[in-house]
This record gives C-alpha cells, structure tokens and sequence, in this order.
C-alpha cells in the first residue's frame, strides 16, 4: 500500500492509492454502461463530470440537474479540451476512438483509464475500498505507473486514513461472513491439515483484495457432488504417481496434464476460470480429495474471480512463503498485471498456467492469443506448449525455471481446438518432479545463471531426466525454405499438421516459438534458414484493431537487427477463429498455391495424384532454370535479385514489448533497410591550434565486436543528437513534462520515449522548418494575428521574409516560443516535427591498415544569428562533446569514391579542408597494398586550406607517405599564406601535362572532396589541361568529361 509520493524515476509496478478528485473535473467518454459506471465512480469520489456521449444515460439525469455532470455530444470533442482535466475515462468506444482519447490524454499529461485495454490504461479501478470519500485504484505498468502515480499522489489524491489497515481489516471479515464463511466454511478449512491451514489464515490478514475477491471452496453442494461421483472416469488418483517408475503413461488433456503439475509442485493453486471454461477441474477435484503434493504436504485449491484486482491473492500467499500456482484464462492475465509486474521486480517465484482461448461471437471456443501477447509487458517469463504432452512436460520446466530464477513464469497452454482432446501422456512420478526442479535450481545457483541461461539449463536437464528435448524456437520443414511461417502454441502445430502435403508443392516451412520471454534475437536468427526471404508471423488475435501485435514487432525487429546479409520481409496474418479449412486456405494463398475448389473434398488418391503432377512440373521447371543458368553463363544477362525490407512499422507499443536488450543498443533510430551499429570511441583530438577559430578534429572508433564493415570510400552515418541542457530549458518554457513516456510512430518506426528523449534523440527540434510546418503551426494558434501571420509567411507576398528567416536559422523551437498561443499536442508535434537524420563523414581510414576500427575528419560547424546567438551543428557538436569510451550508434553508407579497380592505375585526389577524409583512407590502402607486395600506381594529392601552420590536415602523414615514394605528388594550395590567394585548381592548371597524360594516356582516375565552389574551376583546369596538352578540341572537351565521369573515372563528392 503506497501513501507517499513517488520519484519520477523509480520503478513501481504496482500502486494502489486512494482516489480523491474533490474540486477536479473528469472526463468520461462514451454513453453505455460502462461509461456510466464511470461516471458514477468520478461522481461519488467528488469530482465534476464532462461526460462525452452520443446519448444521455437515464441513470445520470440527476447528476445534471444538480450541475454535477455536463453532458456533451461526442462530435464537439476537441483534442484541446484535454488539458482541462485531471482525469479521463473511456469506455464503450471503437477501438480507434479508445486510441485517439488515450494519446490526447497522455499528450495533454492527464492519467486515463480505457475499460478492457490494459495497454492505453495509466490506471485500472479496483474498488474495494470505499470511505472518506475516497475509492481505491491500481496504477498499472505500461511503463508509466512511475509518473502518473506521481501525479496522482502530488495532484489529486489525498492521504488516505490513518487508520486504513484497522478499516481494511474489518471489510476483510465483513466480506468473509457476506461470502458464506461460516460454520461450513470453518469445517472445510479444518479439513486442510498443516501448513494449508496456515497459507489460507495468512492470506486473509495480508491480502484484503484476495478476501474481496475470491470465492472460497466450501463443502460440496448436491451438484457438486454428483460431479464428483463422476470423476474418476476422467480425473485420474495421485496415488499411484508419488512413487515407482519415473513415467507413468495415463490419458489426459492440456489442462489435465498441466493440472497435475500445478497441483504437485504447489501449496495452493488459485483457479481463475470464466464461466464458459472449465478450467483447473482436476486440481479443484484433487484438493476436495485431499490429494497431497509432491512434498507430502496438503495442496489445496481455491477458485477466484476474474476481475479488476485479479491476482492479489497470488502476493498475499506468496508473503507467507508458499509455493503458489494459478491457473487461469488467459483473459485473466491482464487483469493481474500489476501483480505480474510487482512480482517480477520483488523476484518472487510462481507459475501462471493460462489458457490461449476465448469465446466468438456464436459463443464458440476459438484460439485466441491476444490478452496473453498484452501481458507480455509484465516482463515475467513466457513459456508456450501446444499438445498434452507438450503441457506436461513445459509446465514442468516453468515451475523449475520460476524457482531457480525467482522470477514469476506464465505458461501458455494450447488453445481450444486441440485443449479438450486426450492423448497418452508420459507423466512424471512425484518423487522424479521434485529432483527435476531440486536439480535445475542447485545447478543454476551454484552458476548465478540469468533466465535466459536458466531456461536453456532447465531444457537441457529435462533432456537428460526425460529424454525429451525442447528448444526456444523449434524449426521444421524445407531446409532451403524462402517463406518460413512463425507462430507459437496451436497454430504452429495447425501449421506443422499440413507440411508433409504442401510441401511437395511449396518450398516453406515453420518456425514455433517455445518461448516468448526471454526472446532470444540470436537464437531465432540462427534456426531460420540461410535462404529465407520472408517471414509471415501468424496470429489469433479476437482483440485485434489492426496494430501490429507483439509477436510481429519481436519478429520484425529480430529480422532487421539478427541478419547481417540480405533483410528478410516481414508479414502478418491473423488466423483468429478460421476453421481448418480456412485455415488450410489461408496458408496456400500465402505460399502462392492454388486454392482447392470450394465444398469439394479431396481423397487421398486425389491428393497423391496431383502432388505427382505436381513434382513433374517443378522438375520441368527445375530444367529450364538449369537451361537459362547455362545461356547466361555464355553470354547472357545476369539476373539481378530483390530482396524485400522488413516492415517495422506499426502503431504499437514497442517499447513495452521489447525483450532482446540488442535493439535498444542498436537505437532503432535507423532507417529501414540501413542497418546500425553500436560503436566505442577510442580516441578523439583536435588537429587545428586551441587558438584558431576553426576546430577541426580526428576520432576513431572501436568495431570490434560488431559486424561493421566498410569498404574505401564509404561514409560513415553519425546517429547525433539535440544538446541535452538546451532541451530542458524548452521543455520548461513550454511547460512539458520531460519524464512523461509518449508512444508515437516516426519515420516509420513505432517508438516509446520519455518526451525529454524525443526531443534530445528524436526529433530536429533546432533544424529548420519547411512552409508546411508554418502552415500547420498556424492552425493551432489561439492567437488570430500569430495565426495569420504564420499562414503569411507561407505566401508569395511573405516570401522575402521566409528567406530572411531560413538564412538566420530560425529553429522549430524558435517558432514554437515566439508564436506562443500556437500549442499543438505533443503527438502533433512528433508528426510535424521532422526527424533527426544520420549526418555521413566520409571514412578517413582504410580497414586494412586499421582493423576493428574507423576513423572520421570532422570540422564543427558554428555561426552566428543575426541576433548574435552562438549556434553549432548538431552532429558536429555531438562529436566534439563526446569523451573517450563513450558510445555512439553509427551506419556505412556506400559512396562513389572508390579506388579504381586496377592498383596500378593513377589516382589524382583532389581535397579541401576535411574533404581530405576519403584521400587518407585512399593512401592507407595503397600503403598496405605495397607493403604487401602490390605494384600500385601513381598518386597525386592536391590539398587546399587556409593555413599551413593551422589547418596542414595529417600533414606529417603526407610528408612521410611523399617521401616513402607512395603518395608521388604532393601540391598544396594555402590560399591565405601568401598576399595574393591560391586555390587547388592554380596548382593543377601549373601540372595540365601530367594531367593529360595520366587521364587520357594512362587510364586515371580523378576525384573531388569538399565544398561546391571550386568545382567549375577545377573542371576548367582539366578541361585546359586535355585541349593544351592532350590534344582534345575545345568543342568536344566537355564531352571528354563526361565520357569519365560515366565511367567513374572523374568523381566529385561535393557539398
């Protein structure tokens, strides 16, 4: 129970605090029940309500009459009116309109509650707790319980009672009496001997939510016990499992066979079922029967409720020190996380058994995975089996894992086509369960093993006690498969039941995912096969409003951040309630087959017969490639392949779901299709005087242990970013909440950032805006005149001063605080807002002369406004700040200047200032090449600057390789060392015979780097040099040129 206030940093998973809105207004979106309710809940906790409705709820009419609650149709609704509240609900809503109030809640910083989605909620209602004018509720972990419970607690709620726990205490035993715990009740407790007894007391004075919510076993009524006469038939005695051989085989189901797992490594195991499952019978059986565990000791099962504050029972039993188990729906779980995520940070061990179904809208059990991939965000682990045996034996691993790692484990059993059938299953006795979990844990503790290691222990072991063996990620099909379907639980087996007919009609095959948390990025990559293209993530989501779900963004990502060659396309299909042949349809038509004809069944001769048909047209297929390979390789053209970019882009939280560390290290701020690179500095120096007002600087960094690799001539992306402190000053002048966490998609990539971090690593907050931002900006101006002037300078008549503004460098930020009635949302402004680009340097270093490292040649760039603000360059001021061991997250981009192809062609480089980069790395290479036997050709360096004494780059270096004979010619041009200025095109008109003879007599190659304007100059010095010496008429000299240029022999980089 929380009191106090929260620091905004910290993690708190779970908050329960007292609700006071006395004097607030609350909104409420919607008009059904559940809005009411709502409404209702604001009302008596003493808030004024703003109810947005389509309709008026009869139930409220007095509520209006007395000023208490405004009504206020829908369609009036403007994303500005947020600010004005202290807190938001909304229910019976489209989930797209859930989405928009919840972001315009969390924009305008105000916590919201969306009935049944735990994902957009800061906070669920849990009202078991009602006086003073208070009612409780739990602050959830969506990965903003730190602030919004801070905002609660600092805003708008009260202290709570001083004598809470006494009140508590006594709902506690009014709830026992009000339940039915009378003398039956005292009857059945008094038949759970030892330690059970002790659980089942200790629970009631620590968990007042477990006592509101649960429905204790009672003796069994009439009904009950005609079930029971019965269940023998199904319900198998433990008697014969304690002892003897170390599997027994007996016919179960999934639940059964998970069930008996629960029940023996537990001392009491929480039943949450809906009214339509029948979920946990075996274990509620087995507890009235008094079975005991593996231990020896009485275990003893209880069904719950499920419902806001589900899952508390599971912490107050866990205090008392029991082994606790629940099994559950999986509907249940996001209900219970707070808890989940409460016991992850506590590192408490439990086991969450939870089914993957749910009911359709004909009341059918269909497969359904969407609340369990909600849950996900819990951070415990995620274990997945899709068939009886499978239940068995993963439950089995859960448990060992969970006491091992003291981390809290949910484990997804099979959805409901295959969860009611019995098969044969191989159980372990008692004795073999408990020396499976005692050896897991003794290994895994005399190791400090992480979970990750933990579960890769506990699958190794029960290959070695059961002879079966499980894998995070379990492949199976074509092993040269280009279009490899994932999954998990029983739509992967549904997949895996139709392989052996497809795939002699499609090269294909399916990746099951074992397990969820952990992910292992490494692991997936490797168990894909090398020719895989494309990846199809399949689903059953009967809670899906078309974002990506979890599953797809682990995919997706694991495909751009785990493949270093071709990327791999990314895909999703929902599968949700398809009926086998839908089912059988949906996978052919992914896999480019044909459909088999509607309402027509296909007998097995049928089946074999075309799949004969169809193995002669692949051979014949097969032999016409082979004929095509042959022609091309005399003579004809070369086949050119595309390889699709995976998709990534999605609006969902990402950031709740990650569970690989590698793609925070990899930042996700790349482009699609550009891969990034964590990188180390390991040197950084300033090469011009401390006195000049040019700092020019080298840095290198250590890629040693990433897979960059660049080639000569390439550029190396810089992943910079917004200076920190200038950022906080605007979000305080702004007045936004830096720590607040804001999930939006940009550029393609669904991001959860704090704003601080938006607008330091995200978004060019100090770049300059296009006339679209003006024109955007003027719509949210309050202000008529800003408006107008705004929508001005976007016109012809308000050109010149748009001009006159580009050219200072008026910033997004700048306008943001001079139009200061103009305040879009911050989701606006992420849309608006363009983002933070790589800025490329050319490589100033050859790979062979320093392996496991790169090195860049960068000026800071720094000016002055017209109102003499000192302003810097993004990237080049990110750079300079940094320190040796700091990282920096880097791309390669290729580039045109490339060494020719034959060493002993001349090279002539012609470079000013830091454009000399590309030509060092040029020199090193050619260095390298002679030093190992390599005959090279001529080099010639033409480097310009301002001074020799201040600005004479890798001077030294260039003298040393000039005298080595390497680099041949050495012309330098300081332009400002002499009364008179020269510039690199002078010396070059000094050498138009060399020129002429190396580029037209020898095959040259000439290269430009650095500004534009010396560009004409230097093209006319060539241009000179061929019609004076080379003998090219002056009408066709510019054809000469550009005869090199299309044959990359006269390349400018120029900027």
């Amino acid at each position: 129970m929380v009191t106090g206030s929260v620091e905004a940093f910290l993690p708190q998973p779970s908050l329960i605090v007292g609700l006071r809105l006395g004097g607030k207004k609350a909104a409420v979106f919607g008009s059904g029940a559940s809005a009411t309710s709502r409404a209702m809940f604001a009302l008596d906790a003493g808030a004024d309500v703003v109810m947005y409705a389509h309709s008026t709820p009869s139930s409220i009419s007095k509520w209006v009459e007395n000023g208490r609650l405004t009504l206020v149709p829908q369609t009036k609704y403007a994303s500005s009116d947020m600010s004005a509240f202290s807190i938001a609900f909304v229910a019976d809503a489209p989930p797209a309109d859930q989405q928009m109030f919840a972001y315009d809640a969390q924009a305008a910083g105000v916590p919201v509650n969306v009935a049944g989605n735990a994902t957009l909620s800061d906070f669920v209602l849990m009202p078991t707790y009602r006086g003073s004018s208070s009612l409780q509720i739990a602050v959830t972990t969506n990965g903003v319980a730190p602030r919004v419970a801070s905002h609660l607690l600092e805003e708008i709620v009260g202290k709570l009672p001083s004598d809470l726990e006494t009140q508590l205490t006594d709902v506690a035993r009014l709830s026992a009496i009000a339940l039915g715990a009378s003398r039956e009740r005292d009857e059945a407790l008094a038949k759970l001997e030892g330690e059970s007894t002790g659980i089942l007391s200790s629970l009631e004075d620590t968990s007042s939510v477990a006592t509101a919510t649960q429905t204790p076993e009672l003796p069994l009524s009439s009904s009950e016990s005609e079930a029971e006469e019965s269940a023998p038939a199904s319900v198998f005695g433990l008697s014969e499992l304690r002892d003897g051989p170390a599997q027994h085989q007996l016919d179960a189901d999934v639940q059964m066979a998970s069930s008996y797992v629960a029940h023996a490594l537990s001392d009491l195991c929480f039943v949450y079922s809906a009214p339509e499952q029948e979920l946990g019978e075996a274990a509620l059986i087995w507890s009235r029967r008094a079975e005991k565990n593996a231990y020896g000791g009485w275990a003893s099962a209880l069904r719950m409720e499920t419902r806001a504050g589900a899952g508390h029972a599971l912490w107050g039993a866990l205090s008392s020190g029991s082994r606790v188990t629940a099994i559950a729906s999986a509907a249940s779980l996001p209900f219970m996380l707070p808890v989940l995520s409460e016991l992850v940070a506590r590192r408490q061990p439990i086991v969450v058994h939870a089914a993957a179904q749910s009911l359709d809208h004909f009341a059918s059990a269909q497969t359904d995975f969407s609340d369990a991939l909600v849950a996900l965000q819990s951070q415990a682990a995620f274990l997945v089996s899709s068939s009886a045996q499978e239940a068995h034996d993963i439950a089995l691993i859960a448990h060992a894992v969970s006491q091992a790692a003291s981390v809290p484990v949910v484990h997804l059993t099979n959805g409901a086509h295959s969860a009611s059938e019995a098969m044969t299953v191989r159980m372990a006795s008692h004795a073999h369960l408990v020396a499976y979990v005692g050896a897991v844990s003794a290994a895994a503790r005399k190791l400090d093993y992480s979970l990750a290691d933990t579960v890769q222990l506990a699958f190794s072991q029960f290959k070695s006690s059961f002879g079966r063996t499980y894998y995070s990620f379990e492949y199976c099909g074509s092993p040269v498969a280009e279009t490899v379907f994932v999954s998990l639980g029983e739509v992967a087996a549904r997949v895996q039941a139709l392989l052996p007919r497809l795939l002699s009609e499609a090269d294909f095959g399916m990746l099951s995912v074992r397990i969820l948390r952990p992910w292992s990025l490494s692991e997936f990559t490797s168990r894909l096969p090398s020719t895989t293209k494309r990846l199809v993530v399949l689903n059953a989501l009967g809670d899906c409003d078309g974002s990506p779900d979890a599953l797809f963004t682990d995919v997706s990502l694991s495909a751009l951040l785990g493949r270093s060659a071709l990327p791999i396309g990314v895909q999703s299909r929902n599968v949700y309630g398809t009926d086998q042949r839908a089912f059988d349809d949906a996978i052919r038509e992914e896999l480019g087959l044909q459909m088999l004809p509607a309402g027509i069944l296909v007998s097995a001769n049928d089946l074999e017969q075309q799949q004969q048909q169809q193995q002669q047209q692949q051979q014949q297929q097969q032999q016409q490639q082979q004929q095509q390979q042959q022609q091309q390789q005399h003579g004809g053209a070369p086949l050119l392949l595309a390889a699709p970019l995976a998709s990534v882009s999605s609006v969902h939280d990402v950031a709740q779901r990650l569970a690989f560390p590698e793609a925070f290290a990899a930042q996700l701020s790349a482009r699609p299709g550009e891969k990034t690179f964590d990188v180390k500095v390991t040197s950084l120096y300033r090469m011009t005087p401390e006195t000049y007002d040019r700092n020019i600087f080298h840095i290198e960094f250590d890629t040693r242990g990433t897979d960059l690799a660049y080639e000569i001539g390439d550029a190396l992306g810089v992943y910079g970013h917004n200076d920190p402190s200038q950022v906080s000053d605007f979000c305080k002048l702004l007045g936004l909440d830096g720590s607040r966490l804001i999930t939006a998609v940009k550029d393609e990539q669904c991001q959860t950032r704090s704003i601080q971090s938006w607008l330091t690593h995200a978004l060019d907050l100090f770049g300059r805006p296009s006339k679209r931002f003006y024109a955007a900006l003027a719509d949210f101006a309050a202000d008529e005149k800003e408006a107008e002037k705004l929508r001005w300078l976007t016109t012809a008549e308000g050109s010149a001063e748009f001009k006159e503004r580009v050219a200072d460098t008026t910033t997004y930020a700048d306008l943001l605080l001079e139009f200061a009635s103009a305040r879009p949302s911050f989701l606006h402004l992420v849309d608006l807002v363009a983002p933070i680009k790589p800025r490329h340097y050319s490589i100033a270093s050859s790979a062979k002369m320093h392996p496991g490292s790169v090195h860049l040649c960068v000026v800071s760039v720094e000016w002055r406004t017209s109102k003499g603000e000192l302003r810097a360059g993004q990237c080049t001021r990110f750079l300079s700040s940094l320190s040796i061991g700091d990282r920096v997250v880097v791309s390669v981009k290729p580039s045109v200047m490339k060494l020719p192809p034959i060493d002993s062609q001349p090279v002539i480089m012609a470079g000013l200032g830091t454009g000399m980069a590309p030509f060092r790395a040029f020199i090193e290479e050619r260095a390298v090449l002679k030093m190992q036997g390599a005959k090279v050709g001529p080099m010639t360096l033409y480097f310009g600057s301002r001074h020799r004494a201040m600005e004479y780059l890798y001077g030294e270096e260039l003298e040393a390789y000039h005298a080595d004979g390497l680099l041949t010619n050495l012309r330098l041009a300081f332009s400002r060392d002499q009364k008179e200025k020269v510039y690199i095109q002078h010396r070059m008109r000094d050498d138009s015979e060399l020129l002429a003879s190396q580029m037209l007599g020898q095959d040259g190659c000439f290269y430009l780097c650095g500004p534009t304007w010396p560009a004409s100059d230097v093209k006319d010095a060539m241009v000179g040099a061929f019609t004076a010496i080379g003998g090219v008429k002056p009408s066709d000299a510019n054809k000469v040129i550009e005869t090199l240029k299309e044959s990359e022999r006269y390349i400018l980089e120029v900027y």
